[in-house]
């Protein structure tokens, strides 16, 4: 026994392949639907932007099914969703944002019912100018807060110095996240009147928040669960609030259950996407391709409201270098404020669209200079050894083991590189109307939160009589495997096979106050909660062991669902915790 280590637990298959294949798998709305359960279907403004001027539902509440058609006025709490800034009305109560977006509500018995009484809600508009675009909005010197800005060293007088300079601008578009399961919640008010919220939600927490603000009632009064999302991808970060929170408000209202699950069209309209951006650049450099100064102003098309874009903006402002360093380095980011829905987080979180932007600058400058765009990508690396300044980016932050030169060359090397160039050079060369491409781009990425402080989890381990043990964190799983991950990290903990552990929905009453998962770090933070956990659990059974069985509590080894001592002996409780 003495210098035995633990076994690594066996490879395990995803948590829920069985049930993702076999349909078994429940999501939001495929649950069994509690006695009286109501639906919702939102009344849509055919203007980008207008102002409210009347609201006659009356025609609509007349229809047989319907129990209510919610507006502004309905809403007892705060109505607003808005998670940095305080400018995201559930229900817009005077003026329209964007085109679609939702004016009322209708309740009613099922989705054909509700649909047939909102296009029989008579809402009165004046139209408003809108603003469609990123170039209008800065023409018209629309923006979202103050602009942001990250610099290092003297852009001006680098730039003047610089033997040569190039001017330009990259523009990208949005994207859909199309995960396969819509938005979806349900909303379920007990007899204690304790809120019961099952979202398909990446941030429970954000929308137990989200839901007690509008109904006016404090957070411990609702209760989010999520079960598992058909995808995320960020989409579900902060854009599933609004729709938990007017299923609530319903719920409310009526004293009903009240569902919503959004068809594909009306989601892709009412929410946002990956933010378009624009960026303009001028950069300084050497006749080798070498940069000298860079100077980039980016605008990002927030859409109606603020959301997450100051992050995500910021986020592409810290990524424009991606594997280059520039000593003299000036960024200037806004959000352009347009009357189109929101847009939000996205897989990468500005992130790519930083690097798009950085990784064009550098290919017009091997272009301009008739030089293979690799070659100056390399020369232009962040190198380790050398002054801290070469390895330090524009935003202060050393990069630590930084292997970024040793593996382009072994990528080189091992993807034979240039003989590939050769023959695609030839080609080219050879045909008119017909080119192949080649390239070979770095990344360099970081993940985890912008604002530090989000960077923290929770979990709930608990271990009954019978050895059996329920996991509990604070993450959400959306088809990565993240619930798979976490209960390896538990069974590797506690000594344990994986079969003695239940993994549980995520809920706010079970671990409050989480993180959303995204930034990457889902599994770094729930495992290293799931690992203190289970760590403060062993300390408080190890004296516990000691005493049942004669020996030091240093002796005391939890592995393959044993308890025993390190001692020839080998004694042991048995195999159950």
């Amino acid at each position: 026994m003495k210098g035995r280590k633990p076994r690594p637990p066996a490879p395990m298959k995803h948590e829920s392949a069985i049930g993702h294949v076999s349909g078994r798998a429940v999501y939001t709305d495929e649950q069994r639907e509690p006695v009286g359960m109501l639906r919702l279907y939102p009344v849509q403004a055919p203007h980008a932007h207008a102002r409210i001027v009347s609201i006659d539902a009356s025609a609509a509440v007349a229809v047989p099914g319907v129990h209510a058609v919610l507006t502004a006025g309905d809403i007892p709490g705060d109505n607003n969703t808005g998670t940095i800034l305080h400018d995201e009305p559930l229900i817009p109560p005077d003026e329209v944002s964007y085109h679609g977006q939702p004016v009322a509500w209708v309740v009613a018995t099922d989705v054909a019912t509700a649909q047939v009484a909102a296009r029989l809600v008579r809402v009165d508009y004046e139209s408003l100018p809108a603003c469609l675009s990123i170039d209008q909005a800065i023409v018209e010197a629309r923006f979202h807060m103050r602009p942001a800005r990250v610099e290092r060293g003297d852009v001006a007088a680098a730039m003047a110095a610089a033997p040569h300079r190039l001017k330009g601008e990259v523009r990208c578009g949005g994207q859909d996240h199309f995960y396969l399961e819509t938005h979806a919640s349900w909303v379920v008010i007990d007899g204690d009147g304790i809120v019961h919220v099952s979202a398909s939600t990446q941030h429970p927490s954000e929308t137990q928040a989200m839901v007690a603000h509008v109904l006016g009632i404090p957070a411990h009064r609702v209760v989010c669960r999520c079960l598992r999302m058909g995808g995320g991808f960020g989409g579900k970060e902060t854009q599933a609030n609004p729709f938990a929170a007017v299923a609530a408000l319903a719920a409310l209202r009526t004293g009903h259950p009240v569902g919503i699950q959004l068809p594909r069209g009306l989601d892709m309209q009412l929410t946002g996407k990956r933010h378009p951006f624009l960026g303009c650049f001028e950069v300084g450099f050497d006749a080798d391709g070498r940069l000298l100064a860079l100077d980039v102003d980016m605008v990002a098309d927030g859409g109606w409201s603020c959301d997450l874009s100051p992050p995500v903006l910021m986020r592409a402002m810290v990524h424009v270098d991606n594997a280059y360093h520039c000593a003299h380095v000036r960024v200037l980011g806004r959000i352009a404020k347009t009357n189109v829905a929101s847009n939000t987080a996205f897989r990468g979180f500005g992130g790519p669209q930083g690097m798009l932007i950085g990784e064009e600058i550098l290919d017009r400058v091997a272009r301009h200079l008739g030089l293979p765009p690799e070659q100056v990508r390399e020369r232009n690396f962040y190198r380790p050894g050398a002054s801290p300044d070469r390895n330090t980016t524009h935003y202060g932050q050393p990069i630590a083991d930084n292997h970024m030169a040793e593996l382009w060359s072994q990528l080189l090397q091992s993807s034979d590189f240039a003989r590939r160039r050769g023959e695609v050079d030839a080609f080219n060369a050879a045909h008119a109307t017909r080119k192949r491409g080649l390239a070979i781009t770095p990344v360099k990425f970081g993940i985890s939160f912008n604002k530090t402080e989000y960077n923290q989890a929770g979990a709930l381990v608990l271990i009954y009589l019978d050895g059996s043990i329920q996991l509990n964190h604070g993450g959400t799983e959306m088809g990565q495997g993240l619930h798979t991950k976490m209960i390896q990290v538990a069974a590797r903990s506690l000594g344990v096979s994986a079969s003695r552990i239940q993994i549980m929905a995520t809920s706010t009453d079970k671990v409050p106050n989480t993180s959303a998962t995204a930034a990457s770090s889902g599994s770094d933070l729930n495992g290293q909660a799931i690992k203190a956990a289970c760590d403060t659990l062993l300390a408080r059974l190890a004296p516990v062991a000691a005493d049942l069985l004669g020996g030091e509590v240093a002796d005391v080894v939890f592995a393959d669902d044993r308890v025993s001592l390190r001692d020839p002996v080998g004694r042991a409780l048995g195999a159950a915790l």
